[in-house]
């Protein structure tokens, strides 16, 4: 079974779904109901599972990584697991009321994921490079639009309980760089949320196909070159002779 489904966002974007610029490349997948971390490959993941975060998330620290976050604007509740948050149903969550909640982030990332809980309407993710928006996502939309989603999103996976709400794992991977994360709740609720996770490529040593190919390309004319050289210089002689 397929751990996650991919949702290329130019599709989503048509069926008014999320918001992105022209020239704009992002790709959101879902996990698998009851995944509550990022398993995607090709990445290097760090992860700030809030539970020992202050009220007010005033700064996010991801685990075994340089890269720290600041929350800029708006303000971020921390509470202990219950019905409604907290990935694997122990720890902490945090929860965003009212206006949005920025995360600047110390450096640039191409990825971000995040488990998203008790899931209404109004919960959205933007992504931002400084000032420039590179998309923003309304996530229960963005969940029931995928090809893969079914009524296993429904209901708290770590305990049971609130079977009339979504809980997810939500990939954003974007092929241009990003450094600030803004988490909306639009409107009344709230927008409860774990596991927040930044990522950056794998760079591969291992040329790819097309790069092999060129190189054996390279090779050949290389060969053939060195070898048309001794009947010249032979021709040469003769002539000399």
């Amino acid at each position: 079974m397929r751990m996650f489904r991919k949702g290329m966002i130019v599709l989503a974007a048509m069926a008014g779904l999320a918001s992105i610029p022209a020239g704009a490349a992002v790709v959101v997948s879902v996990n698998a109901s009851g995944s509550a971390n990022a398993n995607l490959s090709g990445y290097n993941f760090s992860v700030a599972n809030l539970d020992n975060a202050q009220n007010g998330l005033a700064s996010v620290a991801f685990a075994g990584s340089s890269i720290t976050g600041t929350t800029t604007s708006g303000f971020v509740n921390i509470g202990n697991a219950n019905l409604y948050g907290g990935a694997g149903g122990a720890g902490q969550f945090g929860t965003v009321n009212g206006n949005p909640a920025t995360i600047q982030l110390s450096q640039s990332v191409n990825y971000f994921g995040l488990w998203g809980s008790a899931l209404d309407g109004n919960n959205a993710v933007a992504l931002y490079n400084d000032d420039t928006l590179l998309g923003s996502f309304a996530l229960q939309s963005v969940l029931q639009n995928d090809a893969g989603f079914n009524s296993g999103y429904y209901g708290n996976p770590f305990g049971g309980g609130n079977s009339g709400e979504l809980y997810a794992f939500f990939n954003f991977q974007s092929d241009s760089a990003f450094n600030r994360v803004q988490l909306v709740q639009n409107g009344g609720g709230g927008f409860e949320f774990d596991n927040l996770t930044v990522g950056t490529s794998v760079v591969s040593s291992a040329p790819e196909p097309e790069t092999w190919a060129m190189l054996l390309l390279g090779f050949g004319l290389v060969g053939a070159t060195l070898r048309a050289r001794p009947k010249a210089n032979a021709r040469f002689a003769v002539a000399a002779g």
